[in-house]
C-alpha cells in the first residue's frame, strides 16, 4: 500500500499484492479490497478499491497541515494492513542572494554557474525533514496566454546538509538522495542553504515573447518518507554491487509493505524576461 498526501490535493492510495522477483508483472491486483480512511481519529471515507486502477483518488477527503491520517485496508480473505502518518507543516523558503561565479566542476575546469543562497527558518526543537527541488519553466506568451514547459534541474548538491547523514547512516558516500536532507546541522536556526545552477538556466530567453521562471520548491516531509527514500536509493545503488548485503527498504505499513506519508510545499522563484 502506498499513499502520498499533500494539502489542497486529492487523497490518493495504491493497493496491491507483491509478486515474486521472477514475475513479469510489477504487482498483483486486488479484486476485493476495501479502504477505510481516518482523519484525526474519525472515519472520513470508506470505499471499494477500483481493481482496474493503479491508484484511487478521492476528492471528498480534505487534507490539511497537522492532520493525522490512518488508512486501513482488507480483502475478503480477511487479510488486513494499515498505516498512519501526520501531514507536516510547511516551512517557508526565500531566495536571499544570487550571484554568477566561476566554479570548478567535476575536474573539468571552471564553469560559470549561478550561486543561490536560500534561507530556511527551521523550527526549534522539532526534527524536520526536507527535500529541495528546482524546476525551470520556459513559457511562450501568445494572445495574452502562456504555454509553459516544466523541466527539473539537476543542481549541484555540495552544501553540508546533503552529506552529514550519509556519513552517519551509510558506508556508501557520494550518493544523490534527490535533494533530501534533515535539520540535523541547523535545528531552530535560519539556515542559508547554498546551491549552484548551470548558468544556461538563469538567462533571459533569446526569443521575444518568452520568459523563463526558476522555481525553488521546499518539500517538508515526514521521517517516514525520509527513511523510505534514502533506503530505496541505497538499495537501488546496491543492485549493481553484488558484494553488498541486500538493503531493506523502509516500510511503515503494518501487516504489509509500502509507505503512507505526507508532505507540504513552500516555494520561491526567479523570473527572467
Amino acid at each position: 500500500m502506498f499513499s502520498f498526501l499533500t494539502p489542497d490535493s486529492s487523497f490518493n492510495v495504491h493497493l496491491s499484492k507483491s509478486v515474486s522477483h521472477m514475475s513479469v508483472d510489477d504487482f498483483e491486483r486486488i479484486y476485493d479490497g476495501n479502504i477505510t480512511v481516518y482523519r484525526n481519529g474519525k472515519i472520513v471515507d470508506d470505499f471499494i478499491f477500483p481493481f482496474d486502477k493503479t491508484w484511487a483518488y478521492r476528492d471528498n477527503v480534505v487534507i490539511s497541515e497537522g492532520d493525522i491520517f490512518r488508512i486501513e485496508a482488507y480483502d475478503s480473505g480477511e487479510q488486513s494492513i494499515s498505516a498512519e502518518t501526520r501531514v507536516p507543516y510547511s516551512v517557508p523558503i526565500t531566495i536571499s542572494d544570487t550571484v554568477t561565479i566561476e566554479r570548478e566542476q567535476n575536474g573539468n575546469g571552471k564553469t560559470p554557474m549561478l550561486q543561490c543562497k536560500l534561507t530556511i527558518p527551521d523550527r526549534e526543537g522539532v526534527a524536520d525533514y526536507y527535500q529541495l527541488l528546482v524546476f525551470e519553466e520556459l513559457c511562450v506568451v501568445t494572445a495574452g496566454d502562456s504555454v509553459c514547459k516544466r523541466t527539473e534541474i539537476d543542481y549541484s548538491k555540495t552544501d553540508p546538509v546533503f552529506y552529514v547523514r550519509d556519513q552517519e547512516g551509510s558506508l556508501i558516500g557520494g550518493l544523490d538522495f534527490g535533494g533530501c536532507f534533515s535539520d540535523h546541522l541547523f535545528d531552530g536556526e535560519n539556515y542559508a542553504l547554498t546551491i549552484y545552477l548551470p548558468v544556461q538556466y538563469v538567462t533571459a530567453p533569446a526569443s521575444s515573447g518568452m520568459y523563463r521562471k526558476i522555481f525553488f520548491l521546499l518539500l517538508s516531509h515526514t521521517r517516514q518518507y525520509y527513511d523510505y527514500y534514502r533506503s530505496r536509493t541505497v538499495a537501488e545503488y546496491g543492485y549493481e554491487l553484488p558484494l553488498l548485503d541486500p538493503i531493506r527498504i523502509y516500510s511503515n505499513v503494518e501487516g504489509g509493505l509500502g509507505l503512507v506519508s505526507a508532505y507540504s510545499i513552500s516555494a520561491d522563484s526567479l523570473v527572467f524576461y
